[in-house]
């Protein structure tokens, strides 16, 4: 008798479980940080094994050897979860989809294991980097449609749209590596980003792609412990910046690619404005130091200490306080774009873009009193 109340089908399970999403996604976010949480002791331990390490030098703050390897960690955290919410809510299409993404992220992160080894040049790994992007957007058929009237510009040829697309992916995996300069910043900005993504896929209907957001949020916390710990702490790497980017940009390329079609939806009404604010600490940042690198006849892949979060680092601020100054940056300017979505949008983009660079400038306005010798914690910003 009792067998004749259980789901019989995968339709059934799915619309039984899609009753109670609330709980999926606490579960889902639960479990995606707890599998982090034990697997990341295992890859501090190994990489300490096969020194797999940063040394300090003149441009870090951390002592002794640190593991670079921790996007080894979140990866494992974040594949296992969106599988497993795969199989309990996607549907044939989205699966398929999975298949390409699954050997994509993991073609990625191997990419960023050889970088952080053996230090790949840049050419070849922006070659990679466009090989992967490419075969996604192609793959999978998402891309941006359409600037929703951004500089007066609507809907895309197919051809501009795809090539557009795999430009924004490479953009913001480069940018979001760069950014990794300070103890969290990446992991927190992440966190960030992808829980907007996570309320917007969520309340709008889009459910198994908020799994997919959130399932990501749950690894950078689990990464975000040990990077934060002073015994058994852990870099992400380009290993885990490259992967974690590459995420970012396939959740705000979904988010616009639904926003074309869904202009009457709030959660979508001036949609690429919204992106750029979420986006406007990594992207800012990179373009800023590039023109400076440039301007000094230097790569604009050379290291040096002209970010953003150096600059806040030199006021005296503590890794994890300029780290919460720029989350919380992120979060204001997020914040005023999308209650300023109910305007055009170009009107909309012409408050928030000066507002965003003002804010983004205001470190460099305070004097530093007394500017203390420091060592930095970051490999290849």
């Amino acid at each position: 008798m009792l067998l004749s109340y259980l789901p019989s089908s995968h339709e059934e399970i799915t619309a039984l479980l899609s009753n109670y999403k609330g709980i999926a996604i606490i579960a889902t976010v639960a479990f995606s940080l707890l599998v982090t949480l034990v697997v990341m002791p295992k890859v501090v331990a190994i990489s300490k094994e096969k020194n797999l390490t940063a040394l300090p030098d003149d441009r870090t703050s951390h002592k002794g050897i640190v593991p670079t390897l921790g996007g080894v960690g979140v990866f494992t955290g974040l594949m296992l979860t969106i599988n497993i919410v795969a199989i309990l809510f996607a549907n044939y299409s989205q699966l398929i989809d999975l298949l390409i993404f699954n050997a994509l992220v993991l073609s990625l992160l191997l990419v960023g294991i050889f970088d952080d080894i053996m230090d790949l040049a840049p050419r070849r790994k922006f070659g990679y980097q466009t090989a992967i992007a490419t075969i996604y957007i192609v793959g999978t058929n998402v891309h941006i449609d359409s600037f929703m009237g951004l500089f007066g510009f609507e809907q895309l040829s197919t051809l501009f749209a795809i090539v557009f697309s795999v430009f924004v992916i490479i953009l913001v995996i480069n940018a979001y590596n760069l950014i990794d300069g300070i103890d969290g910043l990446a992991g927190v900005l992440g966190v960030v980003i992808s829980s907007y993504m996570t309320a917007v896929f969520y309340f709008s209907g889009y459910f198994f792609y908020s799994l997919m957001c959130i399932s990501l949020v749950g690894a950078l916390f689990g990464f975000l412990v040990f990077n934060f710990s002073r015994h058994r702490k852990i870099f992400l790497g380009d290993t885990g910046s490259m992967v974690v980017g590459f995420l970012l940009a396939i959740e705000v390329i979904s988010y616009l690619s639904i926003a074309a079609h869904k202009t009457e939806l709030l959660l979508f009404k001036n949609a690429p404005v919204i992106v750029m604010a979420l986006l406007s600490y990594p992207l800012f940042d990179t373009l800023r130091v590039f023109c400076i690198r440039i301007y000094n006849k230097r790569s604009p892949f050379s290291a040096d200490r002209n970010h953003i979060h150096h600059r806040l680092i030199d006021l005296g601020l503590k890794h994890k306080y300029a780290t919460l100054i720029i989350g919380f940056y992120t979060i204001i300017i997020t914040g005023v774009a999308f209650f300023l979505n109910h305007l055009p949008i170009n009107i909309e983009f012409a408050i928030t873009l000066p507002l965003g660079i003002l804010l983004l400038l205001s470190p460099f306005v305070v004097k530093v009193k007394k500017v203390k010798k420091l060592k930095w914690s970051v490999s290849k910003s």
